[in-house]
């Protein structure tokens, strides 16, 4: 894993033209460096073209869906006395991470659509960089979507790409809209994993509303995969050479390929195919800041057993010479479940080669508790971004985080 994969640059000369000014980004340089790969993704159909404004939606029936950024929403298309899939939209804003920042803000928002058992099927995308990034690097940042939009069927409809003189970091977003997974292809390679899942639409349950806080009480809490992976990777990839003057270089680049997990979702779909009554995505904030979400949303207390979160021994190394907490780091690619079955469903997940644990239950009230042995904290609205402080701290030149 290169550093260039993790949004590090050398100084690096023009490969054409000069460093870009404020303002929309000129119609050649959109062309060349935007639109050229927006077209090998489409293969032809429905690409936007400089002045197109909004796409059209391929195979798709939108009914009255709205959109809350970061999260996935629902709309239904009935006709007649046929009710056809849900069609949902999701949105993530992503700033500062260098040339990685278009393809977090895409994955943020197809979890966010697992999470929904939707499949994402279109994507837009709004682009707004700094006028010391050149054209090199805008390039290579959309070309990192791009590869990630095709090795994924999602087809690109739409966006806008800007320099600005008031921004110093990228800052992108990015709009998916997708349909629900009733024919259980989410969880295809496709998907991120070989798995499959078939279960009819009339089967799964009906889903709590919103506000209604006795239907998400005493479920088991469900984690899959591990607490601070995309965070650790994200470290191990800026840091690797300071790291290594601690840790073996294959542990650090270990670390680095976390990377690669943070866009498998397939367990989004097989929870929603198995009846699970929610089903999060957790990003920013780390396992705790996920907790509390779930929570919030659920409107319930939690009873979390902290020895049950599962950690791996490169987070754990890490996030100890950081000085930071690996359950406050951020997890993108680990997805938090209630169900009724949550030994059941990790054993499931666990077949499928998706690690799963049980970590707790929902409770009356609205104390969301974590326990460690005999010792008790409680989690709190999550103000703190671990991976952030440390990147704040490096660029203001501390020695010490």
């Amino acid at each position: 894993m290169t550093k260039e994969a993790f949004g590090l640059s050398e100084n690096s000369k023009l490969v054409q033209g000069g460093n870009m000014k404020s303002g929309k980004v000129s119609d050649t340089a959109l062309r060349r460096s935007v639109l050229k790969e927006v077209q090998k993704v489409n293969q032809g159909t429905l690409s936007p073209t400089v002045g197109g404004g909004a796409g059209v939606v391929p195979n798709c029936h939108v009914s009255g869906g709205l959109s809350r950024a970061g999260e996935a929403t629902g709309a239904w298309a009935q006709n007649g006395d046929e009710m056809s899939a849900a069609v949902y939209s999701a949105m993530q804003t992503v700033s500062g991470e260098g040339l990685a920042t278009a393809y977090l803000a895409a994955v943020r928002a197809a979890n966010s659509l697992a999470a929904k058992g939707a499949i994402p099927q279109s994507a837009s995308i709004a682009i707004t960089v700094p006028e010391s990034m050149d054209e090199r690097d805008l390039r290579k940042m959309h070309d990192r979507y791009c590869d990630y939009l095709q090795k994924h069927n999602i087809k690109i409809v739409g966006g806008h790409t800007a320099v600005s003189a008031v921004v110093t970091e990228p800052v992108v977003s990015v709009q998916m809209l997708g349909t629900e997974d009733v024919q259980g292809l989410g969880s295809s390679e496709s998907r991120g994993t070989e798995v499959s899942v078939s279960i009819p639409a009339k089967t799964q349950k009906t889903k709590p509303e919103v506000g209604n806080c006795e239907d998400f009480l005493g479920l088991d809490i469900v984690m899959t995969k591990t607490c601070g992976l995309y965070g650790t990777a994200l470290l191990a990839g800026h840091f690797t050479d300071e790291l290594a003057t601690r840790y073996p270089r294959r542990f650090i680049e270990r670390a680095a390929e976390f990377l690669a997990e943070t866009e498998k979702n397939a367990e989004g779909y097989l929870a929603v195919a198995d009846g699970a009554v929610y089903v999060h995505a957790a990003a920013e904030g780390g396992v705790f800041g996920a907790l509390w979400e779930l929570a919030e949303f659920a409107q319930c207390g939690l009873e979390i057993d902290l020895p049950a979160i599962p950690i791996l021994q490169e987070t754990v190394e890490i996030c100890e010479y950081f000085d930071v907490n690996p359950y406050q780091l951020r997890t993108e690619g680990v997805f938090l479940i209630l169900t009724e079955h949550g030994n059941r469903l990790c054993e499931s997940l666990e077949e499928k080669g998706i690690p799963a644990a049980v970590i707790g239950k929902t409770v009356q009230g609205l104390d969301r508790a974590v326990r460690n042995g005999e010792e008790v904290r409680y989690l709190e609205p999550n103000r703190v971004e671990e991976y952030e402080r440390v990147m704040a701290a490096k660029r203001a030149g501390k020695q010490e985080i």
